[in-house]
C-alpha cells in the first residue's frame, strides 16, 4: 500500500468529523431558538429600565413549560400581580368632591385671591390659597363668588356654594333678610340694635352671609388694610347692617381684618357679644359702626 493512503484516510475523516460537528451545532442552536423566540425589535434602554421584576422572571416560563430539568420541574410560571414594593405605602385615598362645600371667596390677585372650603366628613374647614391643593383632592385653580374649581384626574370639578346649590332651578329660593325686619334696625348716626336670634341664626349659615356681599382685598403700601365690599345685597346680612359698596372693612371689635383667616375668625367670635364695633373707611373717611345685640 503506497505511503499517502494513510494521511489522506486521516485527513478525509477528520473532514467528516468536523462537518458532522458543525451539522449537529446547527440543529442544536434551531432545537434551541425555538424554544427561545427572537423578537423582530431589540427594546432600547429606556424601554427596558422601567420593566418590572414579575416581567423578568416570566422569561424563564418557557424553560418551566417544557420541562428541560426534568418532569418534577415541569408547570407553568404564574405573573405576580398587584404587589406593592416592600417599604412603599400605598397613598391614601382623595377625598371625594361630593365631600367638599365652597363657604366663601375673596377674590384679588393671584396671591390673594382664597376659597373657604369645608371637608363635609371631617366638618374641617380651610382657607386655600390659588394653586393649592384642596384636601389632597387637586389643586384649585379657578375661584368666583359662588363658585371655585380644582383639577382631579386632569379634569375642572366646580365646588359650589349653599347658596349657589339652592338657586338651581328646581330648587326654591332661600329666604332673603328683610330690610330692617329682624336682623339690626337704625338707632342713630352709625350706631345700630341688633337682634341676637337673628344674628346667630345667620352665623350658623355662615355660607349664605358670605354670598351676601363680596369682599376683595384691599391693598395699601403693598399689604392689604382690609377688604373691600362690593355687590351687597340690600337684604343681605351686610345690607342690613348698613355696608354699602365701596366700603374696606379694616377691624372688628379692634381685632384687624387684614387676611381671609382672619375675616372668618372675626365673623365666628360674634357669637355671644353683646356689642360689636366695626371700623372702616367710607368714602376715603374713616368711620366707626356700632351696634348693640340684644
Amino acid at each position: 500500500m503506497p505511503r499517502w493512503i494513510l494521511p489522506l484516510n486521516i485527513t478525509l475523516g477528520l473532514a467528516v468529523i468536523a462537518v458532522t460537528a458543525l451539522i449537529a451545532s446547527d440543529l442544536l442552536s434551531f432545537k434551541i431558538s425555538g424554544l427561545y423566540p427572537r423578537t423582530a425589535q431589540k427594546p432600547s434602554a429606556a424601554t427596558a429600565a422601567p420593566a418590572s421584576e414579575s416581567q423578568d422572571l416570566m422569561s424563564f416560563a418557557p424553560i418551566l413549560e417544557r420541562g428541560l430539568f426534568g418532569k418534577a420541574t415541569q408547570g407553568k410560571l404564574s405573573p405576580m400581580q398587584g404587589v406593592t414594593a416592600p417599604g412603599q405605602a400605598s397613598a391614601p385615598p382623595a377625598p371625594s368632591v361630593s365631600d367638599l362645600t365652597l363657604l366663601g371667596t375673596a377674590v384679588g390677585s393671584f396671591r390673594e385671591t382664597f376659597a373657604l372650603v369645608l371637608k363635609g366628613s371631617t366638618h374641617e374647614e380651610r382657607v386655600f390659597r390659588l394653586g393649592e391643593t384642596v384636601f389632597s383632592a387637586g389643586p384649585l385653580v379657578s375661584v368666583k363668588k359662588d363658585v371655585a374649581e380644582i383639577v382631579v384626574g386632569g379634569k375642572r370639578v366646580k365646588i359650589l356654594t349653599p347658596n349657589a346649590v339652592a338657586a338651581q332651578p328646581a330648587q326654591p329660593a332661600a329666604p332673603a333678610q328683610q330690610p330692617g325686619g329682624g336682623l339690626a334696625a337704625p338707632t342713630g348716626a352709625g350706631n345700630y340694635v341688633v337682634d341676637q336670634r337673628a344674628l346667630n341664626a345667620a352665623l350658623d349659615n355662615i355660607g349664605q352671609a358670605m354670598t351676601d356681599a363680596r369682599l376683595l382685598p384691599s391693598m395699601k403700601d403693598g399689604k392689604v388694610e382690609g377688604f373691600k365690599a362690593s355687590e351687597v345685597k340690600p337684604q343681605g346680612i351686610f345690607g342690613t347692617i348698613g355696608i354699602r359698596n365701596g366700603d374696606i372693612l379694616l377691624r372688628m371689635n379692634d381685632f384687624p381684618i387684614d387676611s381671609p383667616e382672619k375675616a372668618i375668625q372675626s365673623f365666628a367670635s360674634l357669637k355671644g357679644q353683646s356689642r360689636i364695633k366695626l371700623d372702616l373707611i367710607r368714602d376715603g373717611q374713616p368711620t366707626t359702626f356700632n351696634y348693640d345685640i340684644r
